[in-house]
């Protein structure tokens, strides 16, 4: 009689290179685009326009790489279904809500509450029944928790006690990305690749941020003028494009969880950035939260490793 698996362990075990290749790719290049969008937010730039943009300009360049691989995009409406789960609630609400906030807090902040998504996926695969309770893990929860508040509570912790209000709001961000990990990997059409994933989740995302930009007058015309937000701009659909299709991947090889882990190097990425080029400065508070929150991410994820003992057919990296 064989043990059930459960449905966020990874299919296989997959060679630790790979997974881990892709993971630190993915941390370096999102920690990155942090600063990208407060650079961008801090010339004026719209939320709802950049995302837009960042969403639209992906999908058409994994569309255009689909064809060259004549790889058409699935359209049943089990796609069709996923995509839109995927691109409003795992991509339009969470990039906005984050390009909004990066325009009021420093990027490394933003970077520090990036860092809960691995403790709030968890506890949404425990409210999906996608995992089983463990203390070491709520101890982890906790300690993550704790992290979140000694962010927001203590004066002095931010360089404004204005800014606690949009930090607040910036965990509606991770709490997105933790929804869509799960549901990624329980409701994942079968026999889809990668790169048609990321491609529909891409447009689905844009298809409501357009009459959303339109709407409140927040479009960004990205043809005025050729200058380096812009530029920056474009160097982060193609960074969306990339980071997309390889979060599809390692969600595919790993599971959520250990896709979670990129998180730490999120943080280390925003929170340097943030220091080197803003010349941001934190707080004790600040620094015993990124302590607390990494040590919680370590808790949580501990026990999930067990998973790399599950059985199964070799998967690719599609």
């Amino acid at each position: 009689m064989t043990t059930p698996r459960s449905p966020l362990a990874p299919v296989s075990p997959p060679s630790a290179l790979l997974p881990a290749t892709i993971l630190i790719a993915l941390g370096v290049l999102w920690g990155g685009a942090t600063i990208i969008v407060k650079f961008v937010g801090m010339n004026g730039v719209p939320a709802l326009g950049y995302a837009f943009w960042q969403t639209f300009g992906a999908g058409c360049l994994l569309l255009v790489v689909g064809a060259a691989r004549r790889r058409p995009l699935p359209l049943t409406p089990r796609h069709l279904r996923y995509y839109l789960v995927m691109g409003w609630v795992g991509s339009a609400i969470p990039t906005t809500n984050m390009f909004y906030v990066l325009s009021k807090i420093p990027a490394g902040v933003m970077a520090l509450v990036l860092a809960t998504v691995p403790l709030l996926t968890y506890v949404v695969a425990l409210g999906a029944r996608a995992e089983s309770f463990d203390l070491r893990r709520a101890i982890g929860i906790g300690l993550g928790f704790a992290g979140a508040l000694l962010i927001v509570l203590p004066k002095g912790s931010l360089p404004s006690a204005e800014m606690a209000p949009f930090v607040a709001l910036g965990f509606l961000s991770p709490v997105c990305f933790a929804i869509t990990a799960v549901y990624a990997a329980q409701h994942r059409p079968p026999a889809t690749d990668s790169l048609g994933l990321a491609t529909g989740m891409m447009f689905a995302s844009s298809l409501v941020l357009l009459p959303a930009a339109l709407a409140t007058g927040t479009f960004h015309a990205l043809w005025a003028q050729l200058d380096l937000v812009n530029g920056l701009i474009l160097v982060h659909i193609a960074i969306a494009a990339l980071t997309f299709m390889a979060y599809f991947i390692l969600l595919r090889l790993a599971g959520p969880v250990y896709f979670s882990q990129v998180a730490y190097i999120v943080t280390v990425t925003g929170v340097t950035g943030g220091m080197v080029i803003f010349g941001e400065r934190h707080s004790l508070w600040v620094w015993a939260a990124i302590a607390a929150i990494f040590a919680g991410v370590t808790l949580v994820n501990m026990r999930h490793r067990a998973g790399w003992r599950a059985g199964g057919k070799p998967e690719d990296s599609r």
